[in-house]
Parts: structure tokens; sequence; C-alpha cells
């Protein structure tokens, strides 16, 4: 699911996915359970949506790392909302999951982090 957010009157494409929270918690060393607790995190965040969302598009990421900060203090609340639909989609998925309990521990996890 790629959204958008707007940054000085452009909008860019940004897609929260297992790659961004894998990414975030290598760069970090967090678990996956203290990524949404570590504020400091949030740029990591946007910047792999950022670079996932562009993938996904098929558009050449302009942004740099650095600016990550700023985008934020524009874009926060933008940005925000699309943790809370992936957030969303995963609690989706969770409650369409079988009965199987190992897959659903990886979800459980994935639900914490966000809720």
């Amino acid at each position: 699911m790629v959204e958008f957010i707007t940054y000085q009157k452009e909008k860019y494409p940004i897609r929260i996915s297992y790659y961004v929270l894998e990414m975030v918690s290598k760069e970090r060393g967090l678990k996956l359970e203290e990524i949404d607790n570590n504020v400091e995190a949030q740029k990591d965040i946007l910047w792999f949506a950022l670079v996932a969302g562009h993938r996904m598009a098929k558009k050449e990421l302009t942004l740099q790392r650095e600016d990550c900060i700023w985008i934020l203090d524009e874009c926060y609340i933008e940005f925000q909302k699309a943790l809370f639909k992936f957030g969303q989609s995963i609690i989706k998925m969770q409650e369409e999951l079988p009965k199987d309990t190992q897959n659903k521990k990886k979800y459980r996890l994935l639900k914490k982090s966000f809720f």
C-alpha cells in the first residue's frame, strides 16, 4: 500500500512495510516492539518508507536522508496517518489469519509496535 505525503508542495510516495521495520531494526539495534517507542526512529522509518514508496511507484527519490527531520516537521500528521493505516492493516491481517499460532505471534509483535 503506497501513501503520499506532501512536502514543500510536492507529493512523495511512502510505503510503510516489513522492509521498513527490518531496516530500522537493524540500523538502530532495536527489537520490533521497541521501534514505535523510539522517537529518533521516526526519521529512519520515514526515510525507508520513502525508499520503499519510490521503488513501488517507480519514481526517483530526490530527497536526502538528512532532510527527514524537516519533512517530518512539515508532514508529521500525514506521516502518522500512514503509520496508523499500516497498523490497521496488520490488525486486519491478524484477524484473517488461520489459527496458526506461530504466525500469529509474529503479527502480534507488529500489532504491539503500532498500538
